[in-house]
C-alpha cells in the first residue's frame, strides 16, 4: 500500500471509524511487513495494542526521517505511542528542531533530598459560584438538577455536561407579561489542572481549559449576550441575528453572530490569542478601538496592536480533544502549558540550547510521561516536588 493509503486506514482504526473490510487490510498489511526482514522486534501473534505501536515505527518513513524526526522504539507506555501516532497518521508529527536527537529513553532525574512523587494528569472539574456566592463543586456534584435559579434551571446532565435551560413558566411569564427576566450573573472557574464543558442559556456551548474561568449571565435579556472570560475557552456560539454574542477578555472584546471560535487570554502569555475555525468575528482591541474581522482558519495577536496570521487551527483547539499541542514552541512556552494541567513551576539553569518543538502528546499522560518524552532532545528535566527544573 501506499504512505497515503496507510495514514488514512491509520487514523480511521485509532478513531474506531475503520470497517470491517479497513481494519482487515490494515491487519494484512501489518502481517506482511511482520514476515519480511526487519529490524523491529515484535511478536506478530502479541495484542492489538502493539500494533498501534508496531504502526508508529512503520510509519516513520525516510521523507520524515530528513525531518530529523527521532524513532521512539520504546514508550514509557503504549498510550503514549497511539497518541503521537493519531497526529502523525493525519500529517503531522512530534519532532525536535535540533542537530542530535536521542532516541534511547532518558529517565528524568529526581531530586535527591526527597522522593519525588510522579504528578497525575489534570482532569474534568470546576466550581460554579453563584450570584448570592454559594459555590458549588461540579467534579462532585451528582447529575440532574443542582439548582433552580430565578427560573432558570442549572442542570449537569449525563455526560457531565453543566446546562442552563429557562423553565417554561419563566418563559411563559416573560412573554405575557412583556419584561425581561433580571439580569443575574454566574461564574464558572477551573482549577490548575481542570478543565470543563458549559452549556448556555441560549444553547451556545463553551469549554473552559485549565485555570480558567467565565463570568456570564443565567439568561440573556435583551438585546446583547456578553461573557467574560479570563484564561482560554472554545466557544461554539448559537446564531441569533437579533442578539450579538460577544466575549470580554483582557483588552480585547471579540463579537460574533454564530461561530466557532477559540480564545487564549492567559495573562502569562504575550499576547491574547483568537483563532476562528468557522463563521466570521470581529476583533476589537479596547484602547485604541482598532478593530479586525477574521476568517477561518486565520488568528488574532492582541498586545498594543492587533495582528492577523494565517493558522493551523486544529492546532489551537487540541487542548479541547485531550492533546498538549506544539507548533514551533520554545521550551517556555512548553512549560506554561504543563504548569497549567500539572500544577509544576519552571526555573531554568544553565544556557539552554535553542530549541523548537512541534507535534502533540496526550494529556492524559502522567508529568514524568510527558518530560521523558521531550527530553528526547537536547534538553533535560529534573523534578523537585512540584517544580521542574529545565537544563542543557
Amino acid at each position: 500500500m501506499q504512505r497515503e493509503e496507510i495514514q488514512k486506514l491509520v487514523e480511521k482504526y485509532l478513531h474506531n471509524s475503520a470497517s470491517a473490510e479497513e481494519t482487515e487490510k490494515l491487519f494484512q498489511w501489518y502481517r506482511s511487513e511482520m514476515n519480511t526482514d526487519s529490524e523491529w522486534d515484535f511478536d506478530p501473534q502479541e495484542d492489538e495494542e502493539n500494533l498501534k505501536s508496531f504502526i508508529f515505527s512503520k510509519i516513520d518513513l525516510p521523507e520524515l526521517a530528513e525531518r530529523q524526526v527521532p524513532v521512539y522504539r520504546r514508550y514509557s507506555s503504549l498510550a503514549a505511542a497511539a497518541t503521537i501516532l493519531i497526529f502523525l497518521a493525519s500529517g503531522l508529527y512530534f519532532y525536535f528542531k535540533n542537530d542530535q536527537i536521542q532516541t534511547a529513553p532518558v529517565p528524568v532525574k529526581v531530586a535527591a533530598k526527597q522522593k519525588v512523587e510522579d504528578i497525575q494528569p489534570g482532569g474534568i472539574k470546576a466550581i460554579l459560584t453563584l450570584s448570592d456566592g454559594k459555590k458549588i463543586v461540579l467534579d462532585d456534584s451528582q447529575n440532574g438538577v443542582l439548582i433552580n435559579q430565578g427560573g432558570i434551571k442549572i442542570h449537569k446532565n449525563s455526560k457531565g455536561i453543566i446546562e442552563y435551560t429557562l423553565s417554561k413558566s419563566a418563559n411563559e411569564q416573560s412573554l405575557t407579561e412583556k419584561r425581561e427576566i433580571q439580569t443575574v450573573y454566574n461564574t464558572i472557574q477551573t482549577p490548575v489542572g481542570g478543565k470543563f464543558q458549559l452549556n448556555l442559556a441560549d444553547g451556545s456551548k463553551v469549554w473552559l481549559n485549565s485555570a480558567s474561568s467565565l463570568r456570564f449571565p443565567v439568561f440573556f435579556a435583551g438585546d446583547t449576550r456578553e461573557v467574560e472570560l479570563k484564561g482560554e475557552a472554545y466557544f461554539e456560539v448559537s446564531k441569533n441575528d437579533d442578539k450579538k454574542f460577544s466575549v470580554r477578555s483582557g483588552n480585547q472584546t471579540v463579537e460574533v453572530l454564530g461561530t466557532h471560535f477559540n480564545i487564549n487570554a492567559y495573562s502569562d502569555e504575550p499576547s491574547i490569542t483568537t483563532t476562528l475555525i468557522e463563521g466570521a468575528v470581529r476583533v476589537i482591541e479596547l484602547n485604541t478601538k482598532k478593530s479586525q474581522i477574521l476568517k477561518p482558519g486565520e488568528q488574532s495577536k492582541v498586545d498594543r496592536d492587533i495582528r492577523i496570521q494565517r493558522k493551523d487551527t486544529q492546532a489551537e483547539v487540541a487542548w479541547k480533544d485531550g492533546y498538549f499541542y506544539f507548533e514551533n514552541a520554545r521550551i517556555e512556552t512548553v512549560m506554561r502549558q504543563l504548569g497549567r494541567w500539572y500544577g509544576i513551576t519552571a526555573r531554568y539553569e544553565g544556557v539552554l540550547p535553542e530549541q523548537h518543538f512541534e507535534g502533540a502528546i496526550a494529556t492524559n499522560l502522567t508529568l514524568l510521561e510527558v518530560l521523558e518524552i521531550l527530553q528526547k532532545s537536547n534538553i533535560h528535566f529534573r523534578l523537585d516536588g512540584k517544580e521542574v527544573v529545565v537544563m542543557p
